[in-house]
């Protein structure tokens, strides 16, 4: 459990509260400096999980608690130190929203844990939010941040889809094809299990 890219991921949730006070306090320069180092300490501990291979099932569920309460965060300094942009996009922050609970809901239900799958798609969108969301808080321009987080959609539908044809949760599935081959793997086995229970017939 105490590895480097846990100790990453858990300086990460450490981050949370110094970014909620620095959104209470308006201070915008320093939230998003802190938000930046966040969000990059996002990018190296899966890369380092991977790399040293470190990669654990503990792990995996630290980082995706992580990077929810991270971009938890992210709307609440969107909401208190950028209104008027949060007040613009708060349909678009809705939809992004029901994209985060909707997936972890039907996997509490299914398989009673965290989704933690860190999809090809859900680490496109988690690279994209950055650059997007800091857009929009600098210069007020929306157009990526919009497209951004509609793409969450489909990073929902696709861990839904996961949750629907996985025979056992597991975590870092690369998409839903990977997961469609694992449950055709899984068929396979039972069948095959199946057939060799069968009493052998007389001669």
């Amino acid at each position: 459990m105490v590895n480097l890219p846990n100790v990453i991921s858990a300086i990460r949730v450490a981050l949370v509260p110094v970014l909620v006070l620095l959104a209470i306090e308006k201070k915008a320069d320093v939230f998003l400096w802190v938000l930046a180092f966040s969000l990059f300490t996002d990018a190296m501990d899966g890369y380092l999980a991977r790399r040293l291979g470190q990669v654990t099932e503990f792990g995996t569920r630290l980082d995706s608690w992580a990077d929810l309460i991270t971009y938890a965060v992210m709307l609440l300094g969107l909401k208190l130190i950028w209104p008027e942009t949060f007040e613009r996009e708060s349909s678009y922050l809705v939809f992004a929203f029901s994209s985060w609970i909707v997936p972890l809901l039907v996997c509490m239900m299914r398989f009673h844990c965290f989704p933690s799958y860190h999809t090809l798609a859900a680490k496109i969108a988690a690279i994209s939010i950055a650059p997007a969301y800091f857009v929009a808080a600098i210069w007020d321009h929306s157009l990526m941040f919009r497209a951004v987080l509609l793409f969450y959609l489909w990073v929902a539908l696709e861990q839904v889809i996961i949750t629907s044809i996985l025979p056992r949760w597991q975590g870092d599935i690369v998409g839903f094809w990977q997961a469609a081959a694992i449950a055709r793997g899984a068929h396979s086995d039972g069948q095959a299990e199946g057939q060799s229970s069968l009493p052998d017939n007389p001669q």
